[in-house]
């Protein structure tokens, strides 16, 4: 009895130590939130939509390829969660739903094991947060009051003193707010610069991920780094090294990568980031003021949810190009050919659609001038040079225009399919569709009988045709962003086509609700983590449900905003506008 007892001690002095270091060979787990307040009295039942908590597991290179399993305590017994594989980056981000057997209000903990190895023990609480509804429909109807406040504030106030408070109004909100990824980009491009690392090709071996280069035209990226260059001066804030700027999750949470840059003085420099767009986008009211001859115009702009939405809270590069597209026409109505193709470039220059408008203007010149058309053409060489110089002081001239032209014209990621927003090729992606280059194929010969048509028919109404033009683009291009409905609102509004304003509004903004939570947009410095609250995870399970629902999200996303493009395309093609008339030469908006 004596040896047996002295054989049994002898087993748990060596099992100790043997424990330990299992603890410490090479895994770690973390969660976050640490707290989760959950919108009901009781968790979702298995196979329900489900918040998730988020579980990071850091593993040394030791486990490449190699099973982690997920773990979780029920009780005093250790369950199985799920498997996972290790991969190079040595970390992995994956959710443990609510809806899972372990889940339960209280603490929960959760671990990882490889073989003999055991990681720490991670935990999180869950609690009830029944008022979570209530708050969240408070929120929203404080956002409509102060959207229609701001309405009525546009009927009542004269165009200056509008224009006035809107520039207060969103340099208020523009600090404060933004779409988290995409503030990522703004923020990361302008440091690459300074970095001197190129923000357009990661380069080949990558020096950071290839799915966080600036695939967009380059003339916002300085500015960037200008942004950034101030935001040092006022912080004092040091220059991010490289790697820093990936968050270690990139490989299987990629839309988490705004982790990597998050501060208590993020504000500052997010509003240095938005002042060209706010400006932009106050300006576009302005000189919608200007055209139309009323005050309205701005009102219907400005005071449009969406446009707040954009142009003051997302953090989107749209309302630049989108003042100087609606400038360029402004001064091609007005016969200031050079000003218009000089405008219209550099609005190409920031994000490509002012690019239509060129052959446009063109087709209608060549037509009444002929060869002397060229002349005011050569206005577009600044942007054009500024651009190459852009790309060319980078990196590699041609590899980040391969990168361009590939990335905006064929629609893969990866080799699949890749479609996002408002289009009805959200469609193809449902069906698992090869990626067919249907803008290509389709989007491009139609732009291109369109500036003949506009050619052959001395039209001039570059109001009509360049809506006319945005639409082909939103029915054959796999992109159609909410961001994007700001291109077309201003051309709906010189046309005085207020069914149609409303409904290009509403579109996007319904997408927007189903598809986003609302805490999202909060600052990362305010709110570091938006699923503490129980309303965002509220918000969280409804875009999980609409998601997840085929029939309504293919109905919203793809069926009903095809069939509003299809009617105004063939509303803005009736026969009735196709008839010659040599006074339009003098272009006037129809308004």
């Amino acid at each position: 009895m004596r040896r047996l007892l002295l054989v049994s001690v002898s087993l748990l002095l060596l099992a100790a130590p043997l424990q330990a270091s299992a603890a410490g060979c090479g895994i770690n787990v973390s969660v976050q939130p640490g707290i989760v307040n959950y919108p009901a009295q009781s968790l979702p039942g298995r196979g329900s939509p489900s918040f998730g908590e988020r579980v990071d597991i850091n593993y040394s290179s030791a486990y490449l390829n190699r099973t982690i399993t997920l773990q979780y305590l029920s009780g005093s017994v250790w369950y199985y969660a799920q498997n996972l594989t290790g991969n190079a980056v040595g970390f992995t981000r994956t959710f443990f739903g609510l809806e899972t057997p372990g889940a339960e209000f209280g603490n929960n903990s959760v671990r990882a094991v490889s073989g003999g190895c055991v990681s720490n023990v991670a935990s999180y609480t869950v609690r009830a947060d029944p008022s979570a509804a209530s708050w969240t429909v408070a929120t929203y109807a404080l956002l409509a009051l102060g959207a229609a406040l701001f309405a009525l504030a546009g009927w009542k106030l004269s165009k200056k003193w509008f224009l006035v408070m809107a520039a207060l109004v969103y340099l208020a909100l523009a600090p404060f707010t933004g779409q988290r990824y995409d503030l990522y980009f703004l923020i990361s491009s302008g440091i690459r610069l300074l970095q001197h690392v190129n923000p357009f090709y990661a380069g080949s071996p990558p020096v950071y991920p290839g799915a966080y280069k600036w695939a967009f035209l380059p003339l916002y990226v300085p500015y960037s780094s200008l942004s950034f260059l101030m935001y040092q001066l006022f912080t004092g804030a040091a220059l991010p090294s490289v790697s820093a700027l990936t968050q270690p999750s990139w490989y299987t949470s990629m839309f988490d990568v705004w982790q990597s840059f998050v501060n208590p003085s993020l504000p500052v420099l997010v509003f240095l980031l938005k002042l060209p767009i706010v400006l932009s986008t106050v300006l576009t009211g302005f000189l919608l003021q200007r055209m139309t001859g009323s005050r309205l115009a701005g009102v219907a702009w400005l005071a449009n949810p969406l446009v707040i939405l954009v142009g003051a809270v997302w953090g989107a590069i749209d309302p630049i190009a989108t003042l100087l597209a609606v400038a360029a026409i402004y001064m091609f109505n007005k016969g200031k050919t050079y000003h218009a193709y000089t405008l219209a470039s550099f609005g190409a220059a920031a994000k490509i659609w002012p690019a239509l408008l060129i052959p446009l203007f063109l087709a209608v010149e060549a037509r009444r001038d002929g060869f002397r058309a060229l002349r005011p053409f050569l206005a577009t060489l600044p942007a054009v040079a500024l651009t190459v110089f852009l790309y060319a002081v980078a990196g590699n001239l041609a590899s980040d225009l391969y990168v361009l032209v590939y990335a905006r014209a064929v629609p893969t990621f990866y080799g699949l399919l890749s479609v996002n927003g408002l289009t009805w090729q959200q469609i193809l992606l449902y069906l698992q569709s090869p990626a067919y280059p249907i803008f290509l194929w389709i989007g491009v010969p139609a732009y291109a009988a369109i500036v003949a048509w506009v050619y052959y028919s001395r039209t001039a109404d570059m109001v009509k045709w360049g809506a006319v033009s945005v639409l082909v683009f939103f029915l054959t291009y796999n992109y159609v962003n909410p961001q994007y409905f700001v291109w077309i609102l201003p051309l709906l509004i010189l046309e005085r086509r207020r069914v149609a304003v409303a409904v290009f509004s509403i579109l996007p903004m319904v997408y927007v609700f189903l598809s986003y939570d609302l805490f999202y947009f909060i600052s990362p410095a305010i709110l570091p983590n938006e699923f503490v609250l129980g309303s965002s995870v509220l918000d969280q399970l409804k875009v999980i449900a609409f998601t997840q629902s085929v029939v309504p999200y293919l109905f919203i996303t793809a069926a009903l905003p095809t069939a509003a493009y299809v009617v105004l395309l063939a509303e803005e093609l009736r026969p009735r506008l196709w008839r010659r008339n040599e006074e339009s030469q003098q272009v006037q908006p129809s308004v």
